[in-house]
This record gives C-alpha cells, structure tokens and sequence, in this order.
C-alpha cells in the first residue's frame, strides 16, 4: 500500500516560498491601488509607475506559481 506513495515528496520550503511570492505580489497590487490616488503625477508618470507595479506583480506571481509547482512535482 505504502509502494505508491513512497517516491512522493513535496518540497514544503519551495512551496512555502512559492506562495509567499504570491501573497506579496498580491499585496503589493493592494497597496498600490490604494496608494495611487494619493499620488500628485502627471498622467504620463502615473503611466509608467502603473506599468512598473504591474511588472513586479507580475514577475513576483509567476515565480510564486512556478517555485508552487516546483516544490509538489519535485
């Protein structure tokens, strides 16, 4: 019964890292669209911070998915 689940194994810190990353990501968008109508940009700064924010959200999620699946298929 155990012969199949034995080669199994999660790596819990890959995961945990994993999920973090996207916790922050996620965060990080919160606290920005909280944060922006605060700001006193131009339209076309406003832009480029926008597009910034959404660069490391988007990098911070997608490593977090990636070191996720990592750490269960490793």
């Amino acid at each position: 019964m155990t012969g199949r689940l034995e080669g199994k194994r999660v790596n819990v810190e890959l995961v945990v890292f994993g999920a973090f990353s996207i916790v922050a990501g996620f965060g990080l968008l919160y606290a920005a669209r909280h944060l922006y109508p605060r700001l006193d940009l131009t339209d076309d700064a406003l832009a480029s911070v926008r597009l910034l924010t959404a660069l490391i959200v988007g990098v911070l999620v997608l490593t977090g998915i990636g070191l996720v699946i990592v750490g269960i298929l490793a």
